[in-house]
């Protein structure tokens, strides 16, 4: 007979994320959609030109992406790109730093032995 799998007891990858406000905010970044896959690997050759280009509607673009995939996460967060702006005080450094973490917890699910 099998297993039940039960996907409210799984234990799902999360990639935690300590953001920079005064309550030093716990996020637990969890897998994207679809959609959002799709967009960072479309983004990725735009991403490199545009923190050193100053491409304003690019960077743009970078922190209302990055607001969207930390919106996926265990505790329903909604994250805005005004929100890393203003409140958590991402900069661009910041998010070079977010992006490639979070392409490396991409590839460790992909690369997960199931």
């Amino acid at each position: 007979m099998a297993k039940t799998l039960d996907f409210n007891a799984l234990k799902k990858p999360t990639l935690p994320i300590i953001m920079q406000d005064e309550q030093r905010t716990k996020i637990m970044v969890s897998t994207p959609t679809q959609g959002l896959v799709e967009q960072l690997e479309a983004a990725g050759p735009e991403f490199a030109g545009m923190f050193d280009g100053g491409d304003v509607e690019g960077i743009k673009a970078a922190y209302d992406l990055a607001a969207r995939l930390m919106s996926c996460n265990l505790s329903g967060l909604q994250v805005t790109a005004e929100d890393l702006r203003d409140k958590y005080k991402l900069n661009l450094y910041d998010l070079m730093l977010f992006f490639g973490a979070y392409n490396d917890f991409l590839a460790e699910i992909e690369n997960a032995k199931n």
